[in-house]
């Protein structure tokens, strides 16, 4: 198989987001172990996705370049070894280090999407985007089953930080094996553009004066809300409010996770037919109806309709990702595919620093998970508001960078 071939680039990137998302997604998996561990709330690990948010933030002001300047698989394999970096900090048994660990790794992930949509833009066809857009983003759900599955049972039996040692090395691993496309994959770059960004604004800058862009970008920060909440406190909420095991647990997240990953699919198959606008408002509307529905959850449901309410709310907050990334990159300014999604995702971003602490200060009003649940209804609404507002779609114009 060529180095350069489509199905190759799309497993690269599927994997690589699959052992990227694990990463990120390991400490929320096992945050009862953590909490223990550090002698604190499990409430809390809210606020260790925040700080991962901090890093991704940072990031996408300041390394927005990257892909234009060392290639966007270059780019892409840096932020993989600022992952495990930050991964490894967390090995060392200190709180400050737990911090500074998460805002490395934050920082790493804030590489991905930008040079991975650079690499889609350039090599995905046109009528196929939202679709290969979506199945490369299954890797964010792939991920979490895996740190769903797999985290819980090392911590219970080695020790959650084993569970970090297994991601660094699958992540060494993955950027080794994406340097067999390198070569062709980096052709545009252009070594004259500075790495760090002049303008950490201009992005930013950039979406907002789009009308489309801007009202896409927070679309996606309501539903990174919603996502970011729901992958970081089910196990919390099922072990504490649920009286789950943290293995049954474990097995709960799947469920959204599964949900989440079979959505992006037919999501992205379903917005090439009939416009991603449509199926993201379903999206919204589904969160609307989920979040509404878990107010009355509780240890007294049968294990079907928790699984069910959980698998929807994979669903809900997982279907959006891979259409709206398709959507940037068609209308970011031609060459600037990669600052454009760096500006975009500092909204998206936005939205998975506010949605956990949000919660967190809920639950520690409420003492209740559910009515902190319930709680999603808000970026349902705002999601159903940034739809309404968006300007309609001008026809698609082919894009080759």
């Amino acid at each position: 198989m060529k180095s350069t071939s489509l199905p190759f680039l799309i497993f690269a990137l599927l994997t690589g987001h699959t052992v990227a998302v694990m990463a990120m997604l390991v400490v929320p998996s096992v945050a009862p172990a953590v909490a223990r561990d550090y002698d604190v709330d499990p409430s809390l690990i809210g606020y260790q996705i925040a700080f991962l948010s901090v890093g991704q933030l940072g990031s996408l002001m300041f390394l927005g370049n990257f892909s234009r300047k060392f290639g966007a698989c270059r780019a892409y394999q840096i932020g993989q070894a600022a992952i495990a970096a930050g991964m490894l900090l967390m090995l060392i048994p200190s709180k400050a280090l737990l911090i500074a660990g998460s805002v490395v790794i934050g920082m790493g992930h804030g590489m991905l999407s930008p040079s991975s949509t650079s690499l889609l833009m350039r090599f995905a066809p046109a009528a196929s985007r939202n679709f290969l857009f979506s199945v490369q983003q299954t890797g964010v759900p792939f991920g979490g089953i895996l740190a769903a599955l797999i985290a819980p049972a090392i911590a219970v039996t080695l020790g959650w930080r084993w569970a970090l040692v297994l991601v660094v090395t699958l992540l060494i691993a993955m950027a080794v094996t994406m340097q067999r496309g390198r070569r062709d994959w980096d052709t545009d770059r252009d070594p004259a553009t500075p790495a760090i960004a002049s303008n950490p604004l201009a992005g930013f800058l950039t979406v907002w004066r789009d009308p489309r862009l801007r009202m896409m970008s927070l679309l996606g920060g309501a539903l990174c809300w919603g996502q970011f909440v729901v992958i970081s406190y089910t196990v919390v909420a099922a072990v504490t409010e649920l009286d789950m095991s943290l293995v049954v647990a474990g097995t709960l997240l799947t469920a959204v996770h599964l949900g989440s990953a079979g959505s992006r699919v037919i999501a992205g198959g379903m917005a090439d037919r009939v416009g991603s606008k449509r199926v993201l408002s379903w999206v919204a509307w589904l969160l609307l109806a989920t979040s509404a529905a878990a107010i009355w959850m509780g240890p007294g449901w049968p294990a079907i309709l928790l699984y069910a309410l959980f698998t929807l709310l994979g669903i809900a907050t997982g279907a959006w990702a891979g259409l709206l990334l398709a959507e940037i990159g068609r209308l970011a300014p031609h060459g600037h595919v990669g600052s454009t999604t760096s500006g975009a995702m500092i909204y998206v971003n936005g939205g998975k620093f506010l949605g956990p602490v949000v919660f967190a200060n809920v639950y520690a009003l409420t003492h209740s998970y559910s009515i902190s649940f319930a709680s999603l209804a808000v970026p349902a609404l705002f999601a159903l508001y940034c739809l309404a507002a968006t300007p309609g779609r001008p026809a698609p114009a082919a894009l080759s960078h």
